[in-house]
């Protein structure tokens, strides 16, 4: 298994890997932008948007995306954002995609970026992925109204010491203060 920095000559294998894994969150009548992404965007994306992989035997099985606050396309607050989080169905509940967050968290957003905090977001009417990134140290922090056909819930995770030990209302203080205008 490795975790790396995608490549540009992958993108219909990334566009196969967000398809396929994000094809039960379409049937769940979510539906996230990553389901139908083209190869014109996949391409964009990973020229704009740091984008890693986990690769097995030659095969990439996971994928997650950090939007930098800095971007043209910046996630909500004035933090790095994880997305295009996916697995391929084959190797989905064998802890790639954790794996891989752990990964980009440690390697990228901590040691290149020195970033303290890191958000994410997904649908708060899907049957599992709160509680999944809320094992991970993911902690709610607003529920928008961004799409028809559900509410997305914000989440938020400390990468620095001191951070973890701010109350809920507190960080939310913090992101608010700091919320991107527009998002």
């Amino acid at each position: 298994m490795i975790n790396r920095r995608i490549k540009k000559s992958e993108i219909k294998a990334l566009q196969a890997l967000l398809h396929e894994a994000y094809q039960a969150d379409t049937q769940l009548g979510i539906h996230f932008q990553a389901a139908n992404a083209t190869l014109p965007q996949i391409d964009e994306h990973i020229d704009t948007t740091p984008t890693f992989v986990t690769e097995v035997d030659h095969h990439i099985v996971a994928t997650a995306s950090v939007r930098l606050p800095w971007s043209a396309d910046p996630g909500p607050y004035n933090l790095s954002h994880l997305g295009w989080i996916a697995t391929e169905r084959r190797f989905a509940k064998q802890g790639y995609a954790s794996r891989l967050i752990d990964w980009v968290e440690q390697n990228y957003l901590k040691k290149e970026l020195d970033a303290p905090l890191v958000s994410l977001g997904t649908a708060v009417e899907h049957p599992w992925l709160q509680k999944f990134y809320t094992a991970l140290g993911y902690h709610p922090v607003e529920v928008v109204q961004k799409h028809s056909d559900h509410l997305t819930i914000y989440m938020v995770k400390s990468l620095k010491p001191g951070f973890e030990r701010l109350e809920s209302a507190q960080i939310k203080e913090y992101l608010q203060r700091y919320r991107l205008q527009g998002k």
